[in-house]
């Protein structure tokens, strides 16, 4: 499970780079670690974080930025939904399911009471579940 996040900018340099076939992924969207060659200089601008062994039976409901204690967790950048940056929330299900949540910062922010981002659309908890019904 990991969030991670990029600005336009960065998101459009990727998507060059890939298309000029290059392997492996953006430096904006890998956790620094010791053998980074730019010293992690690559997310001072980023925020983000990645869990590992981050098993749960049910649903799990945590603050964005705090992974419960029990995972794993590497975090990188600030831990705070910065402006102009689209960010995207992975995880896994049972068997082969894998997920992505895209959002920015507005999107959360124009969120009512009672509603859920999902499906790049706000919606009510009932919608969401009627979405993933047969999903998860």
């Amino acid at each position: 499970m990991g969030l991670e996040s990029w600005t336009s900018e960065e998101g459009e340099a990727a998507f060059e780079e890939a298309s000029l076939g290059s392997v492996g992924s953006s430096s904006a969207s890998q956790p620094a670690g010791t053998d980074d060659p730019d010293g992690g200089q690559a997310h001072e601008e980023d925020s983000g974080w990645e869990a590992w062994g981050a098993t749960n039976h049910g649903g799990v409901v945590f603050q964005l930025f705090s992974p419960p204690p029990g995972w794993r967790a590497q975090t990188f950048g600030r831990q705070a939904l910065l402006p102009g940056r689209t960010y995207a929330l992975t995880f896994r299900g049972s068997g082969s399911y894998l997920a992505h949540v895209y959002f920015t910062a507005d999107d959360l922010a124009s969120l009512r009471p009672g509603q859920v981002w999902a499906d790049d659309r706000a919606m009510s908890t009932k919608d969401f579940d009627e979405l993933v019904d047969d999903k998860c």
